[in-house]
């Protein structure tokens, strides 16, 4: 009787594992929107996901898992290598991505950083694996910010042939996730994704590399360089990452808010950067900073709130309530016992450290000085009646719900309210009834439109209007344009007309100036 014995022949894994393989396997860390807790006083967390990704060419892109950067604002791309005993070691080895695309169905996502010859994996053209072969898995497991040292799990395909996802007989922790699986001849064979739960500890799944193929066939990657790239976005947002990284790594809030601040300097509509600018104020006691930079980042992009908090928490932390006697005196006491590091670090970004004060109210008051139908502006002759030839308004925050009191005079006197998204406003005499609005907040522009009813005497007749303020930059300063009046009946027989007289839609057209600011 004769005895075949098979024996399973190991690769040379030291061999096959250069420096430069594992030098293309890189750590990422997302940042998503700080979590809220709205339980007695409001505290905020950090809200960071950490996982593995690998370079697929020489140029900066990068394959990992989409739930590892799904909801993630800042994506930091740490290169294979740095043991974190200062910030200096880790910068230079320190990126940061743009999602070029995220696919959640296949949770893949390609990545892409900012430069050029990166250490890369070549992706396998098999289609299946054999169950038994070895494989290895390159990642950096564990939960630990300051471990970027890179790991090499071994085991074995236990799926069969061509499964979706393959089932992989290696035990992964959290970390690995975007980590390539690499087979006996050095490609890329899978991506790593989930673990088994229970206790089944040594079973683990990779998602196909045909998966990840047909996921990039979506993309063109050719001489793409980023959207952001070499703009102030990019410029500030890279900015934001290094300090939410020293915040995160060395607790060093002090310096964190340096270049939180320097980011917003940049871009001052980078509504993420207010955020979590905002956020690091939080955490190093600067509430007054904190306070400030929220509103403007709710003013900026309301969604960061919407998308993340309960109504709750928000009206909390944009209208916080004055805290007890008790709660004021526990609070003084704490200052009081403030060691003098932290008084330094309090004079370095010129704050008291103090309970959240109340919202500050944002008023805008602005004038309409040119003011005419469009037939005025070519004949140079104004029609308006005298008392029309100038608008002046006024809103300002109330502070209660997020609503808006808003008073406008022009030849009618008019006065109404507004929430974020919607105003209305009624005249009393001249030449309008209301006015009934759609706001919407884009960087620094507010574009409203909506509905107009006239006063023509025994007719109301219905027409549309919109208006645009622009703020400039960080100044108060703003520049307003509208354009009203135009009657629906106009409009209809413009749209039906033969003649150039019929087709004409006369329009009320102003513009002006105001000032925007907080008191």
């Amino acid at each position: 009787m004769v005895m075949i014995v098979s024996q399973i022949t190991l690769p040379n894994w030291d061999v096959l594992l250069t420096q430069k393989k594992k030098d293309a396997v890189v750590r990422i860390i997302s940042f998503g929107l700080p979590k809220l807790r709205s339980v007695g006083d409001i505290a905020v967390d950090w809200n960071v996901s950490t996982g593995t990704g690998f370079f697929i060419d020489s140029s900066g892109t990068i394959i990992t898992n989409s739930h590892v950067i799904r909801t993630g604002k800042v994506i930091a791309v740490i290169l294979n290598g740095p043991t974190v005993s200062n910030f200096k070691e880790l910068v230079d080895r320190l990126y940061f991505a743009e999602i070029i695309y995220d696919d959640p169905d296949n949770d893949i996502a390609i990545l892409k950083i900012t430069g050029e010859k990166f250490p890369s994996l070549t992706l396998s053209l098999r289609k299946e694996l054999k169950q038994g072969e070895p494989v290895a898995a390159l990642g950096y497991p564990g939960t630990s910010y300051h471990d970027n040292q890179l790991k090499v799990m071994f085991g074995f395909v236990a799926s069969d042939r061509n499964s979706n996802p393959i089932l992989l007989n290696m035990s992964v922790n959290p970390g690995n996730s975007g980590g390539p699986v690499i087979d006996r001849n050095g490609k890329v064979v899978g991506v790593v994704f989930a673990k088994e739960g229970g206790n089944r500890e040594a079973l683990s799944y990779a998602i196909p590399v045909h998966v990840v193929k047909k996921v990039l066939k979506k993309v063109e990657l050719r001489n793409f360089k980023g959207k952001y790239a070499g703009t102030d976005m990019y410029e500030a947002y890279e900015e934001l990452g290094r300090g939410l990284m020293k915040a995160l790594m060395f607790e060093d809030y002090n310096e964190a808010i340096t270049h939180a601040q320097k980011a917003v300097e940049i871009d001052p509509d980078y509504a993420e950067g207010h955020f979590f600018y905002g956020f690091l104020a939080y955490k190093y006691k600067a509430y007054k900073i904190a306070q400030r930079e929220y509103n403007t980042a709710y003013k900026l992009k309301p969604s960061l709130f919407d998308d993340n908090y309960n109504k709750e928490t928000v009206e909390k932390l944009l209208n916080p309530k004055d805290t007890s006697e008790k709660e004021e005196e526990k609070k003084e006491e704490k200052t009081q016992s403030t060691d003098e590091s932290v008084n330094t670090k309090s004079e370095n970004i010129e704050v008291e450290v103090e309970p959240l004060m109340k919202k500050e109210r944002n008023v805008k008051f602005g004038v309409y000085f040119i003011r005419g139908y469009s037939d005025d502006f070519l004949s140079g002759n104004s029609t308006l009646p005298k008392d029309d030839r100038m608008e002046a308004f006024l809103s300002v925050d109330l502070n209660l719900w997020n609503s808006t009191l808003y008073i406008v005079k022009n030849a009618s006197f008019g006065a109404g309210l507004g929430a974020p998204f919607i105003r209305f406003i009624a005249f009393v005499g001249g030449y309008e009834r209301l006015r009934f609005e759609g706001i919407y907040h884009y960087k620094s522009f507010e574009i409203s439109g909506g509905l107009g009813i006239l006063n023509e005497g025994d007719k109301s007749p219905a027409s549309l209007r919109f208006s645009v303020f622009y703020t400039h930059k960080d100044t108060p300063w703003m520049f307003l344009f509208s354009a009203e009046r135009m009657k629906f009946s106009d409009i209809s027989r413009a749209l039906s007309g033969n003649t150039k007289e019929e087709k004409k839609i006369n329009t009320l057209f102003s513009l002006g100036v105001g000032v925007n600011f907080n008191m």
